[in-house]
């Protein structure tokens, strides 16, 4: 009997049956597929909307965000920049990148503060800088005022007289008692730099070049630290305004003689950027922290009580940032109650003469927030409450090695007072100056400028990475705007 299914049928059937199935898949199919299409078309939207609202938000607030900088000014005759320097100045910058106005604050070098959070230390706050370079005290300053510090820049007074001489000097008036004093800090400040200068002739109206105005920064004798601290903001906003008023040219070789000398997490090519837009920029109200405070000793040590820290926070958010609405963390009220119980000083205070706010031309201003500084109808009494011995101990110990470096140094500075002046005023240079750009370079830190939008974020903290080049810095340089071209044209300091 023959197969009733032949070969060609039996092909014949598959290949009808299989295009049936596919005809019903497809059927299926489609649809869903249309769907799956739609749901990823929906996503795409989705992400395409998040990331135009991101950036918006991203140029608002890097527009009308802050940029803060911590300041330190070393007296360093050795050209060391890092730990075991010490801190003269120390400064916070709040630069509005919208309307441009840079706020000062001066942190008293002698403020009673928390200066390690692993030991729980307390001590004056420049024994900070002493101890671990730019990363504590940053550190300290971030963790005391609850702010987050973008970046750090670190120099000592042969820069600041290399920067002044290069922009032509600035005009300060001497008062008669700073007269008396600042001739002897003039020599003093010739032989610590290595850069000739001459004695002044009268008080008053003077024009001071680089020498002279770090000699008037520095001097101390004849009042307070506070005033101080206002001489040395006072030369900042002068020398700010003469930076505005100078051509690029002068910027750019301004930029390449200090920035060699200097140590900073900021990148050569975004201080070209800003010194193009130099004259956006301008020095609105100063002032100094703690604004209310009280002066006592702990141990040996005349320090700065802030009274309260707490309270002076809130006040320094509100200079610094314009926010009225800030309240101290935790962190902050911890260290704000273990000064109060350790000195007794547990009660806010009023903003003291010290604490008053200078402009830019060194005049007194007006309050933190726009009205004018309360004053106390007399200096508040020096207080000493009684310490723990062992406490007391533990602090003279922690900084006895800063305290004895610091005598040493004002112990040379009161010896060059006793020198006889030349009788021409002139006074020349040392061949052999210390600190010399060839003998001892700081290392530069390029993480770039701050970033942050608001303050009180979480702190990166600046980061260290290798120095430039020599010829990295000199092809910068010569060539500011070939990097930037790269970038879009907003990008730069503090974005």
């Amino acid at each position: 009997m023959g197969n009733p299914y032949p070969k060609n049928r039996n092909a014949a059937e598959r290949r009808s049956q299989q295009n049936r199935m596919r005809q019903d898949r497809s059927a299926y199919e489609r649809p869903h597929k249309k769907r799956r299409k739609k749901k990823e078309m929906g996503k795409i939207l989705f992400l395409v909307v998040i990331l135009v609202a991101g950036l918006s938000l991203y140029h608002h607030f890097r527009d009308n965000g802050y940029w803060t900088i911590a300041v330190f000014g070393v007296d360093s005759r050795d050209g060391n920049l890092g730990k075991g320097a010490l801190s003269d100045v120390e400064m916070l910058a709040s630069i509005n990148k919208k309307t441009g106005e840079i706020r000062l604050v001066s942190v008293f070098r002698d403020s009673y503060l928390r200066i390690s959070n692993e030991e729980e230390k307390y001590d004056k706050i420049n024994e900070a800088y002493f101890l671990g370079g730019h990363e504590q005290a940053v550190q300290a300053l971030e963790n005391n005022l609850n702010i987050r510090i973008d970046d750090y820049a670190t120099f000592n007074w042969k820069a600041v007289v290399d920067a002044i001489n290069v922009l032509g000097g600035v005009d300060i008036e001497i008062t008669d008692k700073e007269f008396a004093y600042i001739n002897s800090f003039i020599t003093e400040t010739v032989n610590s730099t290595g850069v000739g200068s001459y004695q002044l002739e009268h008080s008053g109206m003077n024009h001071l070049d680089g020498v002279q105005a770090v000699a008037y920064a520095r001097l101390r004798l004849m009042d307070t630290d506070f005033n101080r601290t206002e001489r040395q903001r006072k030369v900042l906003g002068q020398a700010m305004e003469k930076a505005k008023s100078s051509g690029f040219k002068t910027l750019k070789t301004l930029v390449g003689a200090v920035y060699p000398q200097i140590s900073t997490s900021i990148g050569v090519n975004d201080v070209l950027t800003l010194s193009k837009g130099a004259k956006k920029y301008y020095i609105g109200q100063t002032s100094g922290f703690p604004f209310s405070h009280q002066e006592m000793k702990i141990g040996k040590k005349s320090c700065v009580i802030p009274t309260t820290l707490e309270s002076n926070v809130s006040q320094l958010h509100a200079f610094l940032f314009d926010d009225t609405s800030y309240a101290a963390p935790q962190s902050v009220h911890e260290i704000s109650s273990y000064i109060a119980k350790k000195t007794g000083l547990g009660d806010p205070g009023k903003d003291t003469e010290s604490g008053k706010n200078i402009g830019a031309e060194g005049n007194s201003g007006g309050g933190q927030t726009g009205g004018k500084s309360e004053q106390p109808a007399a200096a508040p009494a020096q207080t000493e409450p009684a310490v723990e011995e062992s406490s007391a101990a533990g602090i003279e110990e922690s900084s006895e090695s800063a305290e004895e470096t610091m005598e040493a140094t004002e112990n040379t500075e009161t010896k060059s007072q006793e020198e006889p002046e030349t009788s021409s005023g002139v006074i020349s240079a040392p061949q052999d100056r210390p600190g010399s750009s060839e003998s001892a370079a700081p290392d530069h830190e390029m993480t770039g400028p701050g970033t942050s939008n608001a303050p009180g974020n979480s702190s990166n903290g600046p980061v260290s990475s290798n120095a430039p080049t020599a010829a990295e810095t000199n092809a910068a340089l010569e060539a500011p705007g070939q990097n930037a071209a790269s970038q879009p044209e907003e990008a730069g300091p503090g974005v």
